[in-house]
């Protein structure tokens, strides 16, 4: 292919490419994170800015094709900008290094969300005074940004935004699990803006300063937050929590008070889009008041001689559309769905809205040009994949609901049949996306968004955007209409229950990979291509099934690593270890975490890593101790990976909410549950044994022994290597195993019960004589967990310790002599393994 062919091909559809080279540029530097290349790639730009002038100036056709790599250097420039740390040096983010007491001056910038146990709003920031200051009289210094705070109940008095507060809070800057497959919260806040969060502690801690009279702009700035506030109140008042949390969700975009289990029935039904402001909210609001507008100027014969009616009727649409975002938030998602709807609205007004695919290029550009990060967002990916696959498949549905010569199928069964596709064209176009960023896929989404979105998008919408004007002006039909729109509601409620609860309502999946996705996305592009070419779609039908077969390969051909390798995963405060063998057996050492009742550390962190690493089933559990901060993610793993056996120490967990409940679960599903003691081998396979040395079977302390000293204690043996889990021992339990003789020697050791001051006494330390100590904590348990002490006594000893609170999640493999030891940030260390080092007559 020739220049002149590729001009041809470029022209037309200058869009559809520069896009996704956008795309593309912001996508490596999201990935690369090498801020080195910024410099390099703003001093190109400019140079290729240049030349296209130049040749399109001389009327050279080729300038055309310099725009690809432009809009490629624009990509990774504007997104490396974004991911870069604020240059205001009076941004909070570069006044704030670590964990801080501060007082924050500021704007309350929205709504104060309230989910039933905490609250959540956003300060927009104009000063701050650091309580640790070393200033005689500590004053407050300017600063900009914005910081999230929550606090544990509701606030004192009802604030409304824009609002002038001093507020009290612990604040930090925003931090990861970083454990493969975690959430990337840190940067989805930094696409908002947001880098910094803090804890307001009592509502004692929020006051409202009485500032001077606020000026116009002000007020208008934040009145429509004030609205939105107001329709959220509303509906709290007049109808039941449940119902009220749906509707605050479908017209203000707020899902903080919807209940954990009904966000799971519309996850487990594939409905879950539905609770989100979108382009059909924007559509029918628009189509709403554009039928009523055209109503009202028809009734003028001056208006129909001189203007084309629709159009301006079109026009004056937009404006509302507009005010409806700013009530909903103006959240990314809102503006794009705010976007999609203006942009088809003028392509109408132009008469251009065939050109579907060319909308949406554009409204992507424009998005990623003002929130470059949405680009690694869920919701930009899967609304855009989303409507580009209604886009390709928009002219078979034109030709299946109008009629035409021929056709038998009365009209509602030919639109019964276009929604049918298009909720199947949807769930093709976004499948990967959604595998990659939710692990699961409902199949009978399709079929489920047949029977709510009319419950939703045509009932309880309609009615509720009729009812939040009135609200305002008559409360009495506003509340009337509200409650004939919850009884849309509580159907969808009713109707995805019971769908969920459906044997197959929704697969869980390991993560895919990106050659898999691109895969997919080929094989896809091949079936509609075989219009043409017919070939293709045989290539479409051979290869979908074989791409599913490499895919599931986990299930029915498990992966032997080489070397076994043992993963302690960053959960917080708490501990959880990952074994896998080299027989291919893979075992789990615990999985709990000391979180709020919201945030599950099986689902959020455990699960996610486990299908990141492509693990389809696991075959033991243990649980060292009946303590939450050990076990209560186990839930999760047993519904999601199938293992057969439970390895748990035979405690009751008295106290311990949720683990007899595990236990019930356990049984449910056919899992045999052991326990092991002193001696007793857990699983082996040629040179490696996981082995139970106590505390059970051992002869018990003369004194008192707590739930901690009961712990199961394991230790895993490959070759020379060693590695020591001690569950939370106590001192008591270590002179326990030290009375027992038991083989305590160990290469790398996890720190008993997270490092506190009451374990890891110098005799077991002795004993255990580790190379490396791998210590599970959290950031909130600096200070104590560790406890310094310790860590002074390790340091002397020259022992090397990692924090997973600090390294992250801490991988080691083992060849039999040496162990090869990795964190989160990519550090590595080689130790061998005691052994060798005596044969090699090396001392530490």
């Amino acid at each position: 292919m020739g220049l002149r062919d590729c001009r041809r091909l470029v022209r037309p559809n200058l869009l559809l490419w520069v896009v996704p080279l956008y795309m593309a540029g912001g996508m490596v530097a999201g990935r690369l994170h090498m801020p080195a290349l910024q410099p390099f790639a703003r001093g190109i730009a400019p140079v290729l800015v240049l030349l296209v002038a130049i040749l399109e100036a001389g009327r050279r056709k080729n300038g055309i094709l310099l725009l690809l790599p432009l809009f490629f250097l624009a990509g990774f420039i504007r997104t490396g900008q974004a991911l870069a740390p604020p240059a205001d040096r009076h941004d909070i983010a570069n006044l704030v290094s670590g964990r801080s007491e501060l007082t924050l001056s500021g704007t309350l910038a929205g709504m104060v969300e309230f989910d039933g146990r905490r609250s959540r709003f956003d300060l927009i920031l104009d000063g701050v005074l650091f309580h640790d200051s070393s200033d005689a009289r500590p004053r407050f210094r300017a600063a900009r940004g914005r910081v999230r705070l929550t606090m544990r109940r509701r606030p004192g008095r009802a604030l409304l935004p824009g609002a002038r507060l001093l507020v009290i809070a612990t604040v930090d800057r925003i931090h990861n699990y970083r454990t493969p497959g975690a959430f990337d919260y840190r940067l989805y806040m930094a696409a908002r803006s947001i880098r910094l969060s803090g804890l307001v502690r009592s509502p004692l801690h929020v006051m409202e300063v009485r500032a001077p009279q606020d000026g116009i702009l002000h007020r208008l700035r934040f009145l429509p937050e004030r609205i939105r506030a107001r329709i959220s109140a509303f509906l709290e008042r007049h109808l039941e929590p449940a119902t009220a949390g749906l509707y605050q969700a479908l017209l203000i975009g707020s899902r903080s008070a919807i209940a954990p289990g009904t966000l799971e029935q519309f996850k487990a039904t594939g409905t879950m889009h539905l609770l989100a402001i979108s382009g059909m909210h924007m559509g029918l609001l628009g189509l709403m008041i554009g039928m009523a507008l055209t109503w009202l100027m028809q009734r003028s014969t001056w208006l129909l001689l001189h203007v084309h009616v629709p159009t301006v009727a079109l026009l004056l649409t937009l404006p509302p559309l507009l005010g409806y975002g700013l009530i909903a938030g103006m959240n990314l998602p809102v503006l794009r769905a705010l976007v999609m709807a203006v942009l088809f609205l003028v392509a109408i007004i132009l008469r251009r809205q065939s050109s579907l695919p060319h909308l949406l290029a554009a409204a992507a550009l424009f998005l990623l040009a003002l929130h470059p990060l949405a680009l690694f967002t869920a919701s930009f990916q899967l609304s855009f994949a989303a409507v580009l696959a209604i886009a390709v498949v928009f002219p078979r549905l034109h030709d299946l609901a109008l009629p035409g010569q021929g056709r038998v199928s009365p009209r509602p069964v030919r639109v019964l049949l276009a929604g049918l596709l298009v909720s199947v064209a949807a769930t093709v176009g976004t499948l990967p996306f959604m595998l990659y960023h939710f692990n699961r896929f409902s199949p009978i989404g399709p079929v489920m968004n047949l029977l709510v979105e009319p419950l939703l998008c045509f009932w309880a919408l309609p009615l509720g955007l009729v009812a939040a004007p009135l609200i305002f002006i008559a409360p009495g039909p506003a509340a009337l209409l509200l409650r004939l729109g919850g009884a849309g509601i509580q159907a969808t409620d009713w109707l995805t229950a019971r769908a969920a609860a459906l044997p197959f309502a929704s697969l869980w999946t390991i993560t895919p990979s990106w050659l898999e996705t691109g895969c997919y996305f080929l094989l896809i592009a091949c079936w509609f291509a075989g219009r043409r070419i017919p070939f293709l779609r045989l290539v479409t039908l051979a290869g979908l099934p074989v791409l599913a077969l490499v895919f599931t390969s986990g299930l029915w051909l498990p992966g032997r690593p080489a070397h076994p390798r043992l993963v302690y995963l960053d959960v917080g405060q708490g501990s959880s270890t990952f074994l896998q063998m080299r027989n291919g057996r893979t075992i789990l050492i615990d999985g709990g975490s000391r979180t709020s009742p919201r945030f599950n550390v099986g689902e959020r962190i455990i699960a996610p890593f486990l299908w990141k690493i492509r693990r389809w089933r696991i075959d033991d559990l243990v649980i060292t101790h009946p303590h939450a901060d050990h076990f209560n993610g186990m839930a999760a793993v047993i519904r999601h990976f199938a293992p057969r056996r439970l390895f748990v120490n035979g405690r009751t967990g008295d106290g311990e909410k949720g683990y007899r409940e595990l236990l019930a679960l356990a049984r449910r599903k056919g899992m045999k549950i052991i326990i092991p003691s002193s001696g007793r081998t857990i699983a082996a396979a040629d040179s490696e044994t996981l082995l139970c040395l106590g505390t059970n079977g051992l002869p018990p302390a003369a004194g008192p022994m707590s739930a901690n000293d009961h712990s199961l204690v394991l230790l895993f043996r490959d070759g020379s290597c060693r590695f020591l889990f001690p569950g939370d021992i106590s001192t008591t339990g270590e002179a326990v195993l030290l009375a027992g003789g038991m083989p305590l020697a160990a290469d790398v050791l996890l720190a008993p019960h997270h490092g506190s001051r009451t374990s890891s006494s110098p005799p077991f330390i002795s004993a255990v004589n580790p190379e490396l100590i791998i210590v599970s904590a959290g950031r909130a348990g600096a200070g104590r967990f560790p406890d310094p002490n310790n860590l002074r006594r390790w340091h002397k000893r020259a022992i090397r310790v990692l924090l997973t609170a600090e390294n992250g999640t801490i991988s080691c493999q083992s060849d039999g002599r040496e162990i090869m030891v990795r964190d989160s940030a990519g550090n590595h260390w080689r130790i061998a393994a005691r052994a060798e080092r005596e044969k090699r007559g090396l001392r530490r």
